[in-house]
């Protein structure tokens, strides 16, 4: 079996690679953060630091430059790489790895949807056959879920050890994923959001993110969520999935065009500070949201709308179906902008059954992406909460939103194997 007392994280001063070396860190094992400088580093092991809120995993972290790479791999047993998501970039770090690590270690990628064959592509046969992709989720200290794309070459050992490591050591909730663009969350979570900010153009930002709040099933708004990981990250990701995909919702993959500008001007959300992004603090520490059609900030709109309003008591009092049951029995534009949100997540995921995970797995694998990976509700749970599947059915006819046949074909029992699941909707 495989031993791991030491891991070393390619890219340990940034977000994701701090806070995913810091799991390890946290279970006990020896970790060496290597960045651009030892400076970098540093900073990515006080970023660990705050995720655990512990000083004791400074004892279990070692800051090292780029260029120590070659002389202290070798003693490494999981290499963990967490570089820009681009793929020459990680194709040039997998060839150094390659030429120095010892035969048997195990090296995966965190990229949120790079093709994991194409990666190793040009690696060695041991490489490739202990390579995966461990794709933990931001901020892993709160969202458990994992995504495992197993290289081709893998065995069936190494895979059960990693899955075994990560759900046990690293307290993970697995999923397995198929070599698809983004994988299975991101895929399905940034159809969601980039139809969203799309839908914003016309809407503006402060009324999408009102209704489709956490009243919907989601801890955060769409666009709000946007801010918090960066309009770069947004698009890197979605440019991703449309040049490498073709779906029934391919055209949902198109940055809006004021996105783009926003992007442009350097305004990416919550890392760019006074500059802003959706949203932004004033002078007065009030927030700002911004007009997609001028681009400048102004003071948000107080929106409120009797039966969301409605909703919101409902699900204050755990009344969850009859908060629903006000979205399918009052027809006015805001509700229909919510159920054709609704029905279309509940399509996109069923259509990706097969393609983003296991087809075995039926709609259990997305679900969990959804609830552990986003902090949204499942769709599955949404088809068990709106009344079964020939009510779910009825709800994507009149949204105009195609039927997928998993979905059709699913009968009338419980969908949902995700307990707790009422916790996924808010009453702020």
């Amino acid at each position: 079996m495989y031993t791991i007392k030491n891991v070393a994280v390619l890219g340990g001063n940034g977000t994701m690679g701090s806070l995913s070396g810091g799991l390890f860190a946290q279970a006990g094992i020896a970790c060496i953060y290597f960045a651009p400088s030892r400076e970098e580093a540093q900073g990515g092991i006080e970023n660990a630091v705050r995720q655990a809120r512990s000083d004791v995993i400074r004892d279990y972290i070692q800051p090292e430059p780029f260029f120590s790479l070659e002389s202290m791999l070798p003693d490494c047993d999981w290499i963990l790489e967490a570089v820009s998501e681009n793929l020459a970039l990680k194709q040039k770090f997998f060839h150094r790895v390659d030429r120095c690590r010892k035969k048997g270690s195990i090296v995966s990628s965190m990229s949120s949807g790079l093709s994991i064959e194409d990666m190793a592509r040009d690696c060695s046969d041991d490489f490739k056959a202990h390579f995966m992709g461990v794709h933990f989720f931001n901020p892993p200290g709160r969202l458990p879920a994992c995504e495992l794309t197993f290289h081709p070459h893998n065995t069936e050992r190494t895979r059960r050890f990693v899955s075994h490591f990560c759900e046990k050591t690293l307290r993970r909730v697995n999923l397995i994923t198929c070599n698809s663009p983004a994988f299975a969350g991101n895929r399905i979570g940034f159809q969601f959001l980039n139809e969203a900010a799309t839908y914003a153009d016309r809407y503006g930002v402060e009324m999408i993110d009102y209704l489709l709040g956490p009243h919907t099933g989601r801890t955060l708004p769409p666009l709000e969520t946007i801010n918090m990981v960066g309009l770069d990250v947004h698009k890197a990701i979605v440019d991703n999935i449309y040049e490498n995909s073709s779906d029934e919702r391919h055209e949902t993959f198109i940055i809006p065009d004021y996105v783009q500008r926003m992007i442009e001007g350097k305004m990416l959300g919550l890392k760019s500070g006074l500059t802003g992004g959706f949203y932004r603090t004033g002078e007065k520490k009030e927030r700002l949201v911004i007009d997609p059609s001028s681009l400048e900030h102004r003071s948000l709109k107080k929106i409120a709308i009797d039966t969301i309003e409605r909703m919101k008591l409902h699900i204050h009092d755990g009344e969850y179906r009859e908060a629903l049951s006000l979205l399918q029995h009052e027809d006015s534009e805001p509700l229909s902008l919510i159920n054709h949100f609704i029905a279309g997540y509940i399509s996109y995921s069923y259509a990706r059954i097969g393609e983003v995970t296991p087809a075995e797995d039926g709609i259990h694998g997305i679900d969990r992406a959804m609830a552990y990976g986003f902090s949204w509700l499942p769709p599955s749970a949404w088809v068990d909460f709106l009344g079964g599947t020939k009510k779910t059915v009825k709800l994507l006819e009149r949204s105009h939103v195609p039927v997928p046949k998993q979905l059709a074909d699913a009968g009338e029992g419980r969908q949902c194997r995700v307990p707790e699941v009422g916790k996924y909707f808010l009453a702020h």
